[in-house]
């Protein structure tokens, strides 16, 4: 009975879908990705046996409610819901082991939900249960369920906080060094080899996620969710800086974002890198940007999995641990700031919509003193002068408050 979170997703087909053809092999030229077929059977299978507690709307038409659905099926990004397939086969299991009927499961009552989240206490992060609760929740929202979450679930989760277990220690930054360590061992004449390198200069430098500089497939990509050669600019400064868009962010979705390459001194220079890149691999301006050619002169999309395998390949042969793909954006973050690059300009290069970039500081010893060191003390003039001014503004206050 249970099935996959994306199983019920996947029921919302719809005809919103993205024309092309998927190439197989080494292509001579690379195919716009279409968007998965979608079967209503799956909805189906997902529901035998279940109570969902909406009903048809009589006044709707079937063409109505099929639109509807196939908008919904563009509510979350292809990551999150293969972090719900796993968080709603878990909740699957936990009822199948409690003996939970269907009819008691959509919608679930609050008692079901504490019982769940408990579960876990003990095992997971309170972060990592709240996921999996808003697994389960995306999926009410779906079937169109009330959500039965209240007060009691939050103390629960308290609860799990308070006895969960010791965290993992924070991931490591990419660093320069590292950079500089692929410059060593690869031979940029290989166009593989020189899409990479672009690749990693211009992820580290611009604080960028790898999710939104590579497609999924090495034989086609998604034209509205990865950077095309036609989304770099021209040169805009004296060092050849230039403007690269993203189509696509995790924070503004297809609304896109900018971020700005920079030239910087060394062998991780990423001006140098993306020349050389666009050199070596001589490509259409609707193709990716990192994309490479073939031997035999097709074009391959470089993707994240392949991206960190050799990354990962070039780093293990020197002792280095194995990295993720964020450690690249906490590692711009890190080198940027141990710089003494201004943390509101470090924050606006790496497009943070927040300050929760200050919690994936890295190498803080190294950090603070570059900010914060050595500071001249305010000269008695320029103290006068500031407490007049709060003198003044006081003034300004009070006199408004009196009208």
């Amino acid at each position: 009975m249970a099935a996959s979170f994306s199983a019920v997703v996947a029921a919302f087909s719809g005809s919103i879908t993205n024309t092309g053809s998927r190439a197989s092999g080494r292509p001579t030229s690379l195919a716009p990705q279409p968007r998965p077929a979608r079967s209503r059977r799956l909805l189906q299978s997902y529901t035998d046996g279940l109570s969902p507690s909406h009903k048809p709307i009589p006044y709707l038409s079937a063409a109505a409610i099929a639109r509807t659905d196939s908008v919904l099926s563009f509510c979350l990004a292809e990551s999150t819901l293969n972090n719900y397939d796993g968080a709603l086969s878990a909740f699957h299991t936990f009822c199948d082991s409690e003996n939970v009927p269907p009819a008691a499961r959509l919608p679930a009552g609050e008692h079901l939900l504490c019982a769940f989240a408990a579960s876990r206490a003990g095992t997971h992060a309170k972060t990592s249960v709240r996921n999996s609760l808003s697994g389960v929740r995306a999926w009410h929202i779906l079937q169109g369920a009330p959500w039965n979450g209240g007060p009691r679930l939050s103390y629960v989760l308290n609860g799990v906080e308070a006895l969960a277990p010791k965290g993992r220690p924070p991931r490591p930054p990419v660093t320069r060094e590292m950079l500089e360590a692929l410059h060593d061992d690869l031979d940029a004449n290989e166009p593989e080899n020189a899409c990479i390198l672009a690749a990693a200069d211009i992820a580290f430098w611009t604080q960028s996620r790898l999710g939104e500089l590579f497609s999924t497939a090495k034989a086609s990509y998604d034209p509205q969710r990865v950077p095309a050669r036609s989304h770099l600019s021209i040169p805009s400064s004296l060092h050849g800086s230039r403007r690269l868009h993203y189509p696509y962010t995790k924070t503004k979705k297809y609304s896109g974002d900018d971020a700005i390459i920079t030239r910087q001194v060394g062998s991780s220079d990423p001006i140098s890198s993306l020349q050389h890149h666009l050199v070596r691999n001589d490509m259409p301006a609707n193709f990716p940007l990192f994309a490479f050619r073939a031997g035999d002169g097709g074009c391959i999309c470089l993707t994240k999995k392949h991206f960190l395998r050799v990354c990962n390949g070039v780093w293990r042969l020197r002792g280095i641990p194995h990295t993720t793909g964020h450690s690249f954006r906490i590692g711009g973050t890190t080198e940027l700031l141990t710089r003494g690059v201004d943390p509101d300009i470090v924050k606006t290069m790496g497009r943070w919509s927040s300050d929760a970039f200050l919690r994936y500081w890295r190498r803080i010893d190294d950090i603070v003193p570059a900010h914060a060191q050595m500071l001249r003390p305010v000269l008695k003039s320029n103290r006068s002068n500031l407490g007049s001014r709060r003198r003044k503004a006081k003034k300004t206050v009070t006199f408004a408050d009196g009208v």
